[in-house]
């Protein structure tokens, strides 16, 4: 299998026919056909069924499609990556945040890393709960911010802060559970959603989340600002980074609430993180060494 085959084949499936393919990539409307021959023959099955007007992909080309634009995406990262590395300018540095340690002592520091090393160019994605780590796994990132999920003696890792998470709810939803008890029954709350941010990992029991009633309605959503925003709308009830709703509970459209036997409130301790096999890039060294430089934990290194 080569990539011009590839390029040939997800050239017929992106215009609609081979002639066009041959006219989009600049080949011969004989090359193409030849390089999607070529691949059928190597697997044992057609890519395309071709008894209609249109080239239409069979079942297994379809699958065999969306893999060859993933690898297709990767070979151009790749090859974009040898000539900025050709030109002598290095690849960004990147790294992986998570969701609930946006705070402004995380925010700080990597604004004062970039205003000390503008020439380092950074690359920043997010995630949440396992999700950081499998970022590394996957050699994704190279540095990691987050919670200790998911952490072991594959990573390196420092305290660089503690959050408050605290449970929540608005003023006007708390009211319905008609209750007098200085801590609400795990009961009282299990016809109201437990709201909570999905885990892009796969097979993480109750998609890694720690935190959660044994019983009761369950929501999902993709990030803490549609948490929040479900929460001030009185859609539901959740554990939420307390600097995210600082303003919230301050005007009064959330309140903090105390369940009976369950975490209600907590300092969560955030790391920053990276794998101990992985060779760093000089970039992951020096932001590395410069966030642990401004870590006010006494934790040294593990």
């Amino acid at each position: 299998m080569k990539l011009d085959q590839l390029r040939a084949f997800i050239a017929v499936v992106e215009t609609g026919s081979f002639r066009s393919a041959a006219d989009a990539i600049h080949k011969t409307q004989p090359g193409i056909s030849a390089a999607v021959k070529a691949l059928e023959e190597q697997f044992g099955f057609l890519l395309f069924d071709r008894n209609s007007y249109r080239p239409t992909l069979t079942p297994e080309g379809h699958a065999f499609f969306l893999q060859s634009q993933k690898l297709m995406s990767q070979a151009l990262q790749l090859e974009n990556l040898g000539n900025d590395l050709a030109q002598g300018t290095e690849a960004p540095l990147q790294l992986c945040l998570s969701q609930m340690a946006l705070d402004d002592n995380c925010m700080s520091r990597i604004k004062a890393f970039q205003r000390q090393h503008a020439d380092i160019a950074l690359d920043i994605t997010t995630d949440h709960l396992y999700g950081v780590q499998e970022k590394l796994a996957k050699n994704q990132c190279e540095i990691a911010i987050g919670p200790r999920y998911g952490l072991d003696d594959r990573h390196a890792f420092i305290e660089l802060n503690k959050i408050t998470m605290i449970a929540v709810i608005s003023p006007e939803l708390l009211a319905t559970l008609n209750t007098s008890d200085t801590k609400i029954k795990q009961q009282s709350l299990y016809a109201i959603p437990q709201i909570l941010v999905n885990d892009t990992t796969a097979n993480a029991s109750e998609n890694g989340h720690r935190y959660v009633l044994p019983t009761g309605k369950r929501w999902y959503v993709n990030d803490f600002q549609a948490k929040k925003t479900l929460l001030v709308h009185g859609l539901g009830w959740a554990r939420m980074p307390k600097h995210c709703i600082q303003t919230e509970l301050n005007n009064g459209q959330l309140v903090p609430i105390e369940v009976e036997n369950f975490t209600s409130q907590n300092q969560l301790p955030i790391f920053m993180i990276r794998l101990r096999h992985q060779t760093q890039s000089s970039q992951a060294n020096v932001f590395w060494e410069m966030m642990k430089s401004f870590s006010n934990s006494t934790q040294n290194e593990l």
